[in-house]
């Protein structure tokens, strides 16, 4: 695509000897904040709705990705054309039933079908359900993401029944529980991960015990 190549001949530029100076001092380190700064942009233009807005967002997204890789070109460790092949060949083979001949029965398959893949493809031996989460994820997202590991293995968490709202009602619920800790002087996010790590130490018992069980 004319649009790419161009792309990638300005972040060249920037690169090279005669670029900009705080373009040729960014490490891979240094570049990180702005991964999270960009996605977080691109959410809330999604939020907005703002198409335009989303447009030139996600374009600030893709140059942070093309400039890890014309960094790592410069170094020779990797290079663009090794991040599209990767991702290429990624999604080929984790969608069988695209690429392939493999059948599925709706989209509960396609999900257990990629995981098995992913799994296989690492090598991955997880003594946990829960292994294999970034532990730097935010814990509001990484609690919804144990949740839902949990309610795969058929761990009820939860002492009550629990009936489903609407995003309106949830985000409402959330913002108050901040506001409750922000009154009371507590840092909601901390709260969050410190509750979280009791149920997860709770559910890695539960799955050591079962395995006991099951043998």
């Amino acid at each position: 695509m004319e649009q790419f190549d161009t792309l990638l001949q300005v972040a060249e530029r920037l690169l090279g000897p005669d670029g900009c100076d705080w373009d040729k001092k960014q490490t891979f380190l240094t570049l990180q904040p702005y991964i999270l700064e960009e996605t977080h942009e691109v959410l809330e233009a999604v939020d907005l709705g703002d198409m335009s807005k989303i447009a030139e967002e996600l374009g600030d997204l893709l140059y942070v990705i093309v400039f890890y890789g014309k960094l790592a070109e410069k170094e020779g460790n990797f290079s663009i054309r090794d991040i599209l092949t990767t991702i290429r060949e990624k999604l080929i083979r984790r969608h069988p039933h695209v690429f392939g001949d493999v059948k599925v029965d709706g989209v509960d398959d396609i999900v257990k079908n990629w995981e098995k893949i992913k799994k296989q493809e690492k090598g991955e031996k997880k003594e946990s359900a829960l292994d294999g989460l970034p532990p730097a994820l935010p814990a509001l997202v990484r609690c919804q993401k144990v949740l839902k590991r949990m309610a795969k293995a058929h761990y009820p968490p939860a002492e009550k029944p629990i009936s489903p709202c609407s995003e309106e009602e949830i985000g409402e619920e959330i913002l108050q529980s901040v506001l409750r800790a922000e009154i009371s002087g507590i840092d909601a996010e901390s709260a969050l991960r410190r509750a979280l790590t009791k149920w997860e130490n709770a559910f890695r018992n539960f799955e050591r015990t079962d395995e006991i069980i099951e043998h």
